[in-house]
């Protein structure tokens, strides 16, 4: 802070430390707020470098400097957002070459949690974590990767728009920024392999997919309905090994309602029997007695 008095200023040194990611007040007032000076200017310190200027025009810091000089004529402060371990440095708010002050800013940027690389495994069907984080969750990676492996070939990357990866890739970084993880759901076999989740060319973690076991179904209860029976005769069954409940070691063949059936047929059809075997006698019969007659009248002749 400048406290600006007839004699000149008091200059301080303030240290700061943030997260990446995060954003920053680098702070510089005049003692009287409401006092406006002519001019200021904020630099980086490089050293024995040229200062860098920092303005909001400028590319390195473009869309991410914000001053209040504007609406508070006497405060200077600038705040620094979407912070980097390379803002990390001396920053210097200036109104003259006697008055100034100085801010020392320290960047804890995201380094990766042990191990280097860790196998997860998962059966086809289920969903599975692919684990990667900073060692401290605070801190934000100006930006990740994931990419699965293959060998001599160009790595292949994950986004969640791909049509391989189309809505089965779920990130956690926008709500936990040091949570670099992904949630990969409805797992097959082709997922199997090596991932590389990758901040900087120096800094990355691999995880090794092994996909092994029978297809899990999400539902694992279902009801077993009697065979249904299509317009051409087909019938349509429960597909094998499909998950039952309340089955028994009967033949679903021999169910109750298909005994009822089968009575009700013989009911019906047995009266019909009947007749027609009654009917059959009584013309067997009367074709035998006209038999005989016509024979007792040949004899007599």
């Amino acid at each position: 802070m400048l406290f600006c008095v007839s004699t000149g200023c008091t200059q301080l040194v303030t240290k700061i430390t943030v997260y990446s990611g995060q954003s920053v007040l680098l702070p510089c007032s005049c003692s009287k707020t409401q006092a406006k000076h002519p001019s200021f200017t904020w630099i980086k310190l490089r050293g024995q470098q040229t200062p860098e200027i920092i303005s909001p025009r400028s590319d390195l810091y473009s869309g991410r400097v914000e001053i209040f000089n504007n609406n508070s004529p006497g405060n200077l402060s600038v705040l620094l957002s979407h912070v980097t371990e390379d803002d990390q440095g001396w920053y210097r708010c200036k109104i003259s070459r006697e008055k100034y002050s100085d801010v020392e800013l320290t960047v804890e940027g995201c380094t990766l949690s042990e191990p280097r690389s860790r196998v997860v495994n998962a059966s086809p069907g289920q969903s599975v974590l692919l684990p990667c984080s900073c060692s401290k969750t605070q801190a934000k990676p100006p930006s990740f990767t994931w990419t699965k492996l293959r060998g001599q070939q160009t790595p292949e990357i994950i986004p969640t728009q791909s049509d391989l990866y189309r809505g089965r890739v779920e990130i956690f970084n926008n709500i936990s920024p040091g949570n670099l993880s992904v949630l990969l759901s409805h797992v097959t076999e082709d997922d199997q392999g090596w991932y590389r989740c990758k901040i900087s060319r120096e800094k990355y973690s691999d995880v090794e997919l092994t996909v092994e076991g029978k297809y899990q179904r999400l539902t694992t209860t279902t009801t077993k309905h009697p065979p249904l029976t299509q317009s051409n005769g087909l019938d349509i069954t429960t597909p094998k090994g499909a998950d039952t409940v309340g089955t028994s070691e009967e033949d679903p063949s021999a169910s109750p309602q298909q005994y009822n059936t089968i009575q009700y047929t013989l009911l019906a059809v047995l009266p019909v029997i009947l007749i027609i075997t009654g009917v059959s006698w009584y013309i067997y019969k009367r074709n035998k007695g006209t038999v005989c007659i016509n024979c007792n009248h040949s004899e007599k002749q």
